[in-house]
């Protein structure tokens, strides 16, 4: 099974163009991360998801310090691919740009669905609204056609699970070793 995602061709653009706005649109995602990590981290997701016991993965997000040092790792992750894809050039960067642009869309929606479900603004809505659902929009408009093949979409997962179980395991040894040593 195929999914392609299109974008009309556009020949106005002059040398470099493509670069410079694929440039432009991986800041907006590492700005559009920032800030949104920033807003689950302040607005306190740990105790919004500890008042809603009938969550999945609610242990995930028990220590506040802990889950802020994971919102950090994570962004640190998108921030370095954003570094590597701008200042490199690599062949990947778009490919990889979309199915960032695919996880801060469904990211989200996850905010708005938990939101209405439990019937409390969840942290992190707001950003996921506001940016996150028209970034990733955006995102997905702008760039080449990605050809979503079964593989594609199985790498992309893994991914994306890979990166957030990794922060979360290495938030927890983080924390363990700080708490041994203070």
């Amino acid at each position: 099974m195929e999914l392609m995602v299109t974008t009309p061709a556009r020949t106005d653009k002059p040398p470099g163009a493509g670069h410079r706005r694929q440039s432009q649109l991986w800041g907006a995602t590492a700005l559009a991360v920032v800030l949104h990590n920033t807003e689950e981290c302040l607005l306190d997701m740990t105790g919004w998801i500890a008042e809603h016991p009938w969550l999945p993965g609610r242990s995930l997000h028990g220590d506040p310090a802990e889950f802020a040092l994971v919102l950090a790792l994570v962004t640190l992750a998108v921030l370095g691919l954003a570094a590597v894809a701008v200042g490199t050039r690599p062949r990947w960067s778009a490919t990889v740009l979309a199915c960032v642009a695919c996880a801060l869309m469904v990211n989200g929606a996850g905010h708005v669905v938990l939101s209405l479900l439990s019937w409390s603004p969840m942290p992190g809505l707001v950003s996921g609204v506001a940016l996150l659902l028209p970034l990733g929009t955006l995102v997905s408009r702008e760039l080449p056609p990605v050809r979503w093949t079964s593989s594609t979409v199985t790498l992309a997962t893994l991914a994306a699970v890979g990166l957030t179980a990794g922060a979360f395991a290495l938030a927890a040894v983080l924390t363990a070793l700080v708490g041994r040593v203070a």
